[in-house]
């Protein structure tokens, strides 16, 4: 029993080890490069597309060796450096590059690692900023959207990274260059808020200069409304000043043949309005028009 224990247990772990040896297993994201005696062909890349992610086989080392790319999208970022546009402002730019492995054969036989074809490419990156140089401070920072050309900066980025890794046809693709930030010397900053400063007061007092010239126009248009008004309204007053003074003389011609007798048919008529509901009145008799009641 102990033989036979043994001996399944070896079987057992020499499957294990060859298993080790003889399989290697390629996950969905990542590529692999089997190599033979260090060399690599084509058909040599597994899961270039994605389809072949699982187990596979391959000699043990030294005959074969795996060697695994990654097939996403990678990001590089840059530190921040110095560097001055085309109408000698100093900056302080920061980028980044979004990567991926597109030749894995071509890779292979650039870069040994990961690590290596990261700083091959953090020096291209580098050397690509200069391409700011070409443009002015105003084109890479302003608060004016129409004069500023940031779309226009990244792509001149991205096209150079891309005619540089060309030429060392290293099998790496780059998707995009992105400027993420730009700082300024304190000196230039000041300088900037200040210049920033004076645009906001010159808006300022166009706006103001903008807002008097309406309230101006507005108020000679209600001035001019005004006098429109009370010109019309003169004139009707002047025609009813003109039938109440016609009606008047009417008046004063008829009461001037007789005034006594008029003056009589005036307390008449005021008796007669005072008078004309139950009333209780409590005064003196010899008080105009009541005197008539005595009479």
């Amino acid at each position: 029993m102990n033989r036979i224990l043994y001996f399944t247990l070896g079987i057992v772990l020499l499957i294990f080890f060859s298993g080790i040896l003889f399989t290697f297993r390629v996950n969905f994201d990542e590529m692999a490069l089997v190599s033979t005696f260090g060399r690599a062909t084509e058909s040599s890349v597994i899961n270039r597309n994605g389809n072949q992610a699982g187990l596979h086989l391959k000699w043990p080392w030294p005959v074969q060796d795996v060697f695994r790319i990654d097939r996403r999208f990678s990001v590089l970022e840059d530190r921040l450096e110095q560097q001055e546009t085309k109408d000698r402002h100093v900056v302080i730019a920061k980028a980044y590059a979004v990567w991926r492995v597109d030749d894995p054969l071509c890779f292979y036989r650039t870069f040994r690692s990961s690590k290596d074809a990261e700083a091959f490419l953090q020096e291209r990156l580098r050397a690509t900023k200069a391409e700011i140089s070409r443009f002015t401070f105003d084109e890479l920072t302003n608060a004016d959207p129409e004069k500023l050309k940031l779309d226009e900066i990244q792509q001149a980025l991205l096209n150079r990274m891309k005619s540089d890794l060309a030429v060392h046809a290293c099998g790496i693709n780059v998707a995009s260059v992105e400027i993420s930030r730009i700082l300024l010397p304190e000196r230039i900053t000041r300088s900037v808020f200040s210049r920033m400063k004076q645009t906001r007061q010159r808006y300022a007092q166009n706006a103001r200069s903008e807002g008097k010239a309406i309230a101006q126009g507005i108020e000679a248009k209600t001035n001019s409304d005004k006098q429109r008004i009370l010109a019309f309204a003169e004139r009707v007053a002047q025609n009813i000043r003109a039938q109440g003074d016609a009606a008047a003389a009417q008046y004063y011609a008829e009461y001037n043949k007789n005034p006594d007798f008029a003056l009589f048919l005036r307390k008449l008529e005021a008796l007669e309005k005072s008078l004309e509901k139950n009333t209780t009145f409590v005064l003196d008799m010899d008080s105009e028009p009541f005197e008539l009641l005595k009479k």
